[in-house]
This record gives structure tokens, C-alpha cells and sequence, in this order.
């Protein structure tokens, strides 16, 4: 650079800030889980939570990323710091009830669902994440009960369930 504050026709790099960064990596982690490739997105999203462990996008697509890679252990990790920074993050409570569903902790899957439910009771995937979760648990009847739950409280979204609360009363009667 010149005297004058002229780069003389030099190229000049300037740092990104973190949070321009952080955003460009969760659209590169979005994308990578648009394409199926799981892997890749966990690789960005840990390159985010590094310059930004707060950021509550990248906890949530870490705890969405490590649930279907099979790594509810991390999961439950990341929903949980997820919730110490937002105590009402309906998503967080959501992703952690099904991460305790799966590691065989259904009791307190089912509290952590309900409680997503609670706080946002018009999001009808809690309901069908609960339901999913005492199915696999073996209660089909509650199962049931949650989906017409949803039925009830979100009366346009119904049509939705019907496919479910079949499987539900199939699976039931074994």
C-alpha cells in the first residue's frame, strides 16, 4: 500500500468477518445436507462451532447431522448446549427427545417431546416425532394418542397423519 492509501492496483485480501464466515459455512453445511452428504456437513458445521460455539443454527445442524449419521450420544451433547443457551428451543427439545429415544432413554424422550410440543404447540413435528419414538418404544397406544393429539390441535395438517396412525394400529396388533 502507498502512502496516500492506494494499493498501487495491488489486490487487496480482507478478512471475512467471523460471522460472514460462520454464515458462508452453515450455507456450505445446508447445502452438503441437501446432498445427502452427511459426512461433509459435519465437517463444516465443526469448522463453525469452532469460531462460534453459541451459534444456535450450528448446534441445531449438528444435533440434526449427528441424528441421522447414527451419533445420538452427540446428539443429546448438542441439543443440550443448544438448551443452555436457549431454554425454550423447541427444536433443541425436540432433537433431544428423540436422541434419548434412541439411546433406550424413552421416559425421558417422551418429557423432552412434550415439552418441545409445549412450547410450540402448532408444530406438528414434535407430534410425529413422539408418536415415531412410542412406537419403536413398543406403545402403540400412546403413540396413537399423540398423533390424535395432533389431529386435534392442528386440524389442517391431519391429512398428514393418517399414513402414520395406520402403521401405528398395524403395527399394534402384532
Amino acid at each position: 500500500m502507498s502512502s496516500d492509501g492506494s494499493t498501487g492496483g495491488a489486490p487487496v485480501t480482507v478478512a471475512a468477518s467471523p460471522s460472514a464466515e460462520v454464515d458462508t459455512i452453515i450455507q456450505q453445511a445446508r447445502a452438503a445436507v441437501d446432498e445427502h452428504a452427511l459426512g461433509e456437513a459435519r465437517e463444516k458445521i465443526n469448522q463453525g462451532l469452532a469460531l462460534a460455539p453459541d451459534n444456535l443454527t450450528l448446534l441445531d445442524l449438528a444435533g440434526f447431522v449427528c441424528f441421522f449419521l447414527g451419533d445420538y450420544v452427540t446428539t443429546e451433547t448438542h441439543c443440550r448446549r443448544a438448551l443452555a443457551l436457549d431454554p425454550d428451543h423447541a427444536y433443541a427439545w425436540k432433537g433431544l427427545g428423540l436422541a434419548l429415544a434412541r439411546l433406550g432413554r424413552v421416559d425421558e424422550g417422551v418429557l423432552s417431546l412434550e415439552r418441545a410440543i409445549t412450547l410450540a404447540p402448532q408444530w406438528v413435528d414434535s407430534y410425529w416425532d413422539l408418536a415415531v419414538a412410542l412406537l419403536e418404544a413398543g406403545r402403540p397406544d400412546e403413540a396413537l394418542q399423540a398423533v390424535e393429539r395432533a389431529e386435534s390441535a392442528v386440524p389442517t395438517e391431519a391429512k398428514r397423519f393418517c399414513g402414520l396412525a395406520q402403521t401405528i394400529r398395524i403395527r399394534g396388533r402384532r
